[in-house]
This record gives C-alpha cells, structure tokens and sequence, in this order.
C-alpha cells in the first residue's frame, strides 16, 4: 500500500475514534427489558411497605407508596427516551418512515460539520439525540403524543391496544391522556410539594390500590408502544 493510501486509512480511522460515542443503541426488546426491571423492582416495595403498617409506621409505609410513584413515572420517561433514540436512528437508517417533525428536527451548525465529517458513521447522530432529548420530560401526555407522532408510531393504534373494552365508556384516547397526565401531576406534586396542596397545605390521600393502579396502566401504555414499534 502506497504513502497515499495509508494517509487516507490513517484519517479515516482518525475520524472513527473522534466520532465514537458511548451512547448505546439498544434494540426494542433491551429497551423494554429496562422497562420491566425497573417496575419490577417498584413492585418489591410494596413488600417493604406492608411491613412498616403493619409495624404502626403508617405514614413511612405511605411515603414508599410515593416514592413508587416518582420512579414509575421515571422508567417511563426513560423508557421513551431510549425509544427516541432508537426510533430515530431507524428513519435515519431508511428503515422506518420519514415523519413531518423528523424532517424538522433542528440541527446546529457544529453539529452538521460533525456528521460531515463523520461520513456514514451514525455515531454522530445517536450522540446528538441523547444529548437533545436528555433534559426532556416525557411522562404528560402531550410529551408522549409529540414523541409518538415524531417517530412515526399512531397514538389511537396505542391507546386502543392498551385500554379497548367491548363494554367501555370511556374512549380508549380519553383514558391514555387522563390516566399520563394524572401519573405526571402526582408525580410532581410529590417530588416537589411534599404532596402537599398548593391551597391549603393538606396531603393527599395516597393507598396502595392507587399505586398499583398506576402501574398496571403505565405498563399497559408501554407494552402497548412496544408492539406498535414492533409492527413498524
């Protein structure tokens, strides 16, 4: 190989080990996993909170079943992010279709060079999402409606596949956007009221049932957005 040559492979891989990134692109199936270990480690505390009622610790049993709260709210904010960084590589890499926002997406000038000289080295991209999306909260249902409609994934399609009863009176969409919204109002009142009320200072009522209320409809959002990623 002549002089040439080797200056080009020498750049090349220059340009590799600059573009590297620790950020990892994880399948659908590791993004779920995430997902299930977290809930199921949510769910070990309710073992911890039964044995401080019935210790007479009733308002430390309580405080676990906030605290169940706040990180069920955070496994699902983590789990759309590593959802929008694998569903956007995907259209990126033509295997899922361009959406109208994905054409949108804003992209600095710094940035552009970067994938310039990256060439088709995807790293750039992957780094760039994480670090966009990372100080977004994706628990509303505003927040997880942009994000289905950036990715391409149909919102009605989602909450028919998590919430649709024969007998329901209520619409399977209607559910979707209460039930994201009151986890995201709870979880804030939470973290930063003490539970408390704004008005007059009173704490919210908080019982195991609505824990696991929570819970089992979070995991049947996700498990829902799962399998339509799946279908895609």
């Amino acid at each position: 190989m002549d002089e040439r040559n080797l200056d080009l492979v020498a750049r090349n891989e220059d340009t590799r080990d600059k573009f590297h990134t620790d950020v990892i692109r994880f399948d659908l199936d590791q993004i779920l996993q995430h997902f299930e270990e977290t809930v199921q480690a949510i769910n070990a505390q309710f073992n911890v909170a039964d044995e401080l009622m019935e210790d007479g610790k009733v308002a430390e049993g309580e405080n676990i079943w906030r605290a169940q709260i706040i990180f069920l709210a955070s496994a699902l904010d983590f789990y759309m992010h590593e959802l929008t960084k694998y569903g956007l590589c995907e259209i990126y890499d033509e295997n899922w279709e361009r959406t109208d926002k994905y054409e949108n997406l804003q992209v600095n000038m710094k940035v552009i060079e970067v994938a310039l000289k990256a060439g088709k080295d995807i790293d750039w991209f992957l780094e760039y999402i994480n670090g966009y999306y990372r100080a977004i909260t994706m628990v509303s249902y505003e927040a997880v409606k942009d994000q289905l409609n950036l990715l391409g994934i149909q919102l009605s399609s989602v909450a028919d596949g998590a919430f649709y009863q024969r007998d329901g009176t209520e619409h399977t969409k209607d559910k979707l956007k209460r039930r994201l919204n009151e986890l995201f109002g709870r979880r804030n009142l939470i973290a930063h009221q003490s539970d408390r009320e704004h008005t007059d200072a009173q704490v919210n009522i908080i019982t195991k049932e609505i824990v696991q209320g929570f819970i089992r409809d979070i995991e049947k959002i996700v498990n829902s957005i799962h399998n339509e990623a799946k279908n895609k």
